[in-house]
């Protein structure tokens, strides 16, 4: 009597932990599913080491479009927006304004980039984190704007606002500072290039739809010709860059 309650028993649990097993197998399915089918779009802020603490700004959409090999892959979609520098530039300030010396130009390149991201730990609901490789390439649009100052040429009307030029503007002591960022923005030379991103995306959490995550990464772009950003340095005409991306958005 007591084997056969003994093996009652033992049938009892097998049922038990088959049905927890199905259960726990059908809610992995329907999560992977969800995983498989869901878009996501963000935007964020961007530093990198050609610019300021305040690099650029990103827009980026990612969508499930199949494998790759064993592993999940996502039509990776972007847009970058960013300030490059010349490892030269030193601000200097005075009472009047502050000035970077010798700078001829800002240098801003608008970055379209599609590509491909593949998953490697997979993030479910709120626990966890999410792990995945980014590459993408794309054409970009350097914006060569000229810097303006503000030049004092002794008349009763004050500086005057006007681009820099190291053969115009020889006197240093004249020169009250810089002017606004955006002044002349209508005077912008369009410098074709082209550029590659290889990055890694770590999804750092998530409440209900919402997704917050940082892309750590490396970039290289090239442009058509010579950007003049420098006067007094030599100016190249392919950058790297290593980056930093902190991005907000949501998934559905």
């Amino acid at each position: 009597m007591k084997l056969k309650i003994i093996h009652i028993l033992g049938v009892v649990l097998l049922l038990a932990n088959l049905s927890s097993y199905a259960q726990r197998k059908s809610k992995k399915d329907e999560s992977e599913k969800e995983f498989e089918k869901f878009k996501m779009f963000a935007y964020g802020v961007t530093t990198n080491t050609n610019s300021g603490l305040l690099g650029g700004f990103v827009v980026r959409h990612s969508q499930a479009v199949g494998r790759y090999k064993t592993l999940p892959a996502h039509r990776y979609l972007a847009l970058e927006a960013v300030n490059i520098k010349h490892p030269k530039e030193r601000v200097e300030g005075s009472l009047i304004g502050r000035l970077i010396f010798g700078k001829e130009n800002y240098l801003f390149s608008v970055r379209p980039q599609y590509g491909r991201e593949i998953i490697f730990f997979k993030k479910y609901g709120e626990e966890g984190i999410g792990i995945s490789a980014i590459i993408a390439a794309g054409p970009s649009i350097g914006l060569e704007k000229p810097y303006f100052i503000k030049y004092d040429r002794g008349g009763r009307s004050g500086p005057a606002t006007e681009a820099y030029s190291p053969t115009i503007h020889t006197d240093i002591n004249r020169i009250q500072g810089a002017a606004n960022i955006w002044t002349g923005i209508g005077k912008s030379k369009i410098i074709p290039g082209g550029h590659i991103k290889l990055a890694a995306n770590i999804d750092m959490n998530t409440f209900g739809d919402n997704i917050t995550g940082f892309e750590i990464g490396f970039t290289a772009e090239v442009f058509s010709r010579r950007p003049e950003i420098m006067a007094f340095a030599t100016n190249q005409q392919v950058f790297t860059s290593g980056f930093v991306t902190l991005y907000f958005g949501n998934k559905k």
